[in-house]
């Protein structure tokens, strides 16, 4: 519920907003939508035409978050963003680092950070979606 609100808000405000401010705003639903395990929530905000460099399209990587969030219900995401770059008004490059921690069950806690590089476009109905993005392990300093 409390997903769909900021969500809900986010769009609300989004012609009264910066493209900056709303790139924010689906970074954070994006965040929060991870941390509740809403794999629905967020694909909301993941384009039909989503690839990567690993190969997944929106459903392979809606596939991937849903294994990765079934393995441990009890996560923590942090997000750092570190840049925003608007190359024209519908387009956003985005270079963040994640972390990520959690139960890693009989073995304790599990964390694990990672620096993200994500593109986003607003699409036809006005709603920035990711378009792209790339993952790769990072120090646990990348996150101060």
């Amino acid at each position: 519920m409390v997903v769909g609100l900021a969500v809900g808000l986010a769009g609300c405000a989004a012609e009264q907003t910066t493209p900056e401010a709303q790139v924010r705003a689906v970074l954070g639903a994006l965040a929060q939508a991870a941390t509740q395990g809403d794999v629905g929530a967020f694909k909301s905000h993941v384009s039909e035409r989503y690839d990567d460099d690993q190969g997944y399209d929106r459903r392979t990587l809606a596939a991937y978050l849903t294994f990765q969030m079934m393995r441990d219900r009890q996560r923590k995401v942090d997000v750092r963003v570190r840049s925003i770059t608007l190359p024209d008004p519908d387009r956003a490059e985005v270079r963040l680092h994640v972390g990520l921690a959690g139960s890693g069950g009989a073995r304790g806690l599990r964390a694990e950070v990672y620096k993200v590089e994500v593109d986003l476009a607003k699409e036809g109905d006005g709603q920035w979606r990711m378009v792209w993005a790339r993952w790769r392990p990072a120090p646990a300093t990348d996150l101060l």
